[in-house]
């Protein structure tokens, strides 16, 4: 990490521990930073910065799954791919392949233990996940998924995932509309 990354970082006071590293709660969009020292002009994502700094490690000690994982999905039918988005953001948008859709408010009621594992692949086409497994959430951004991913873990979920691209990154690679 630069060290006027590091600076910037420890500024804001908000470290978060995941797997031993510290990752830091950077604002969605910092503001451009400009080195004369350096004579260059910075602008970091969130995204982006965990992407550089975090990838295959964990934020609250949920896994994050990449671009490039995604799109081998459709080789693993044993995987799930679950969009928390709303509806609505679905048709105004489109899906990922292989994805089923449940709304981040009924993230806990799908995939609790109560649920007859017919009626839930009549309602979404997928068998019912154990488990062991691996489940991946997405959304537009990967916050809502990440919430999603807290929730499954909470519930038992052992290989609850997120892919903290989502949608938008999904979008760019394949040229679609975000």
């Amino acid at each position: 990490m630069s060290r006027r990354l590091l600076a910037f970082a420890k500024h804001l006071k908000t470290p978060r521990l995941g797997d031993g590293a510290v990752i830091y709660n950077f604002p969605t969009k910092l503001a451009t930073h400009t080195s004369s020292a350096y004579n260059n002009t910075t602008a970091i994502t969130r995204i982006n910065f965990n992407k550089q700094y975090c990838t295959k490690t964990s934020i609250n000690s949920i896994p994050i799954v990449g671009y490039e994982e995604i799109k081998q999905l459709t080789k693993y039918p044993n995987k799930l791919l679950i969009d928390v988005r709303e509806p609505e953001e679905l048709q105004e948008t489109g899906r990922i392949p292989t994805s089923i859709n449940i709304p981040l408010d009924q993230v806990a009621t799908a995939l609790a233990d109560t649920v007859d594992a017919g009626a839930f692949k009549t309602k979404y086409g997928r068998d019912f996940p154990s488990k062991a497994t691996e489940v991946i959430f997405h959304c537009r951004s990967g916050k809502r998924s990440q919430k999603a991913a807290e929730t499954a873990k909470k519930l038992g979920y052992e290989n609850a995932k997120n892919y903290l691209g989502s949608w938008n990154e999904w979008a760019e690679k394949e040229g679609l509309s975000k």
